[in-house]
Formats: C-alpha cells, structure tokens, sequence
C-alpha cells in the first residue's frame, strides 16, 4: 500500500515513578513496521518538574534514526492542551495524527494496521484496534460507547480477547490513550486543534467522538490488537480525586451543549453524588462533586456561548429506557450488567459494511 504520514502526538507529565513504562513505551516507536521516513514523533512535554523530561530528551536524543520533534511547555496545560500543541506542531502533509499515552506501548504492526483499515473506510474521523491490559489478554478497550446519561462505557473491558470481537464496528468514540484521527476530518469539524481546550483532562476524547459524529464523521473500533495499556498509570480517577472533578465537570458540561433526553437527570444524577457523601461524612468528596457540578454548568454555558452543539443521537448510543433510569441512582451493578447485555445485543447491529 501507499503509505500516508502519520503523526504521533506522545505526551508526558512527571511520569517518574513509571520510567521504565515510559521508555518501553518510546521505545517501541523504533522497532515499528512503518517506513521511518512516513512517520513522526512529536513529543511534548507538560510542565514535568520531577526530571523525567531530562530523561525522555536523553533516551531519545540517543535514537538518532527516529525522526521527532522534543517540545516542552513552561506549565501543564493538560491532556487537551498538550496534546493540541502537538497537533498544531505536526507536519502538514500528515494524513493521520496518531495518540498512544506514556503509559501505552504500540505493537510492531499496531501503526500499520490502523493505517491500512483507516484508508479503507470513508468518512472516518477516528478509529482504534484493540488495546490490552498490559501483561495480559484481558481487553483494556476495544472502542467506547456514551449512553443518554453522558457515561462511559469500555467495550470488552476484562474480557479476555477475542471475547466476541469479530469485524469493525462504529463506537461512540476512541480513547484517546490509543486512538487514530483523520487530520482533515478534525480540521473541519474542530479546528486547528484536536480537543477542547476548556476541558484540561477526562471527558475529552468522548467530547471529539461525539463532536466528530455531530459533523458526519464516524468513529471506528477494528477486532486487531494494536497496543497494550497500564490504565491510569499517571493520573489516576478515585474517589475525592481531581481526576474525579474533571470527570463529573466534564460530563456535566458536555450535556449541556448536547440534545440529550435526560439533561436534567444528569444534573440530578450529579446533585444525588453530593447528597450522598454527605450522608456517608465523606465531606472532602461532597465538596468535591459540588465544585464539579457547579464549575461543569458555568463551563458549559461558556461552551455555548460559542456556539458549539452536539447532537448525541447522530452518534451510536446506549439508549436508556425510562423504566431503567432508577439504576443510574441505586445498582452500580444493574448499570453494569445492562450495558453489558446492550452491547452483545447490538453489536451485530454496529458492525462497519465497506
């Protein structure tokens, strides 16, 4: 085949206490089945102060037949902004931008793949393979949908692969820990950017796939196994954390500017984690999701105010039926085993004909 450039966008923000991921990660950007001239690495670094960006430049600057671009930002401006300063650093003539987390390594055929799939499919915006816990055949992500509430949910995550994983299918979105973009379809649905910037971190790869899909561009998900991934190896999401703040933040906003059914039962369904660690004396946590939800309704007014809407029903997702919203506010569990059986009922329903 024609080999189209790509452009990999690899960010970094005191990763320390991980190096070695870090580098064997990096590393498999040397031994990967792509010519070397077809490709970049644009490496950016976000504001690190505990010397592992001194240790990524000198690890690199020793890979001298790897063509990259080092930048590094005087502060963190998060996984959108970060990731935005590589994309606008890529070469113009790259087809593709490619994301894989410093927590990620990519397979020797994972770029090949994704690129040879990509060029088969029209109208794409993004598109993923499969991507495994890392050190094992678990699943990881094998693409992702959003349900009418704006939650998550990881296709065959735990599962062991194949699980039941045979042909393409269109997801809501990609993760952005390994994902592919279609430079065109991004700079004519976004911008010169990849993300938004307002969001920093969390939500920001959901709000591009449903944004892609808003402008008629789909979202992909391939049954290959591309990279292996140590979920939230850097920033982790728990309980009273701020990566739990984004989250909610995030969720909150990007239901505001969507057309979703249930805008109100995501604002209770967020007034409802208040009360509840309230009840529980968690009141770090009560503050914490209270800040997020008041900080997600001024952040998607400010959305709206430059005019950017989505329409979540142009993208496949979860439908919720009135008789089983109670879930979202008392079985953790039911959501899980609902989502589930939606996703094996459907999936047939999703597959990509090309």
């Amino acid at each position: 085949m024609a080999y189209p450039k790509v452009s990999i966008i690899w960010l970094n923000h005191n990763s320390m206490k991980i190096l070695p991921l870090v580098l064997q990660s990096l590393e498999s950007f040397t031994s990967i089945d792509y010519p070397s001239d077809r490709f970049e690495l644009i490496v950016v670094d976000n504001g690190s102060t505990d010397g592992s960006f001194e240790r990524i430049r000198e690890f690199l600057e020793r890979r001298s037949n790897l063509g990259k671009k080092i930048i590094r930002l005087n502060k963190n401006l998060g996984f959108t902004g970060g990731n935005n300063v590589g994309f606008m650093a890529r070469d113009r003539e790259s087809k593709y931008v490619l994301l894989l987390n410093n927590d990620a390594v990519l397979l020797q055929h994972g770029l090949k793949t994704l690129v040879e799939y990509s060029e088969g499919f029209e109208g794409l915006g993004g598109l993923q393979g499969v991507i495994l816990q890392y050190g094992t055949r678990l699943i990881d992500s094998a693409g992702d949908y959003v349900d009418e509430l704006l939650r998550p949910y990881r296709l065959g995550a735990d599962h062991e692969y194949p699980w039941i994983l045979r042909k393409p299918v269109y997801v809501t979105f990609t993760t952005g820990a390994v994902a592919l973009y279609d430079v065109e379809s991004v700079l004519n649905c976004v911008g010169n950017k990849l993300f938004l910037d307002e969001l920093f971190a969390y939500y920001d790869d959901i709000a591009l796939g449903l944004m892609l899909w808003s402008c008629g561009f789909s979202s992909i998900s391939i049954p290959k196994v591309v990279a292996y991934h140590a979920r939230s190896s850097t920033f982790r999401r728990r309980k009273g954390s701020s990566g739990v703040y984004f989250f909610e933040r995030n969720r909150i906003a990007t239901a505001l500017i969507s057309n979703t059914r249930y805008k109100h039962m995501v604002l209770l369904h967020a007034a409802r984690n208040i009360v509840t660690a309230m009840l529980k004396t968690e009141l770090d946590v009560s503050k914490i999701e209270a800040r997020a939800l008041a900080d997600g309704l001024e952040l998607g007014k400010l959305l709206r105010s430059r005019d950017i809407f989505i329409d979540l029903y142009k993208a496949p997702v979860m439908r919720v039926e009135p008789e089983n919203l109670i879930h979202y506010f008392t079985s953790r569990h039911m959501i899980t085993r609902y989502r589930e059986e939606w996703a094996i009922k459907n999936l047939e329903r999703l597959v990509v004909e090309h």
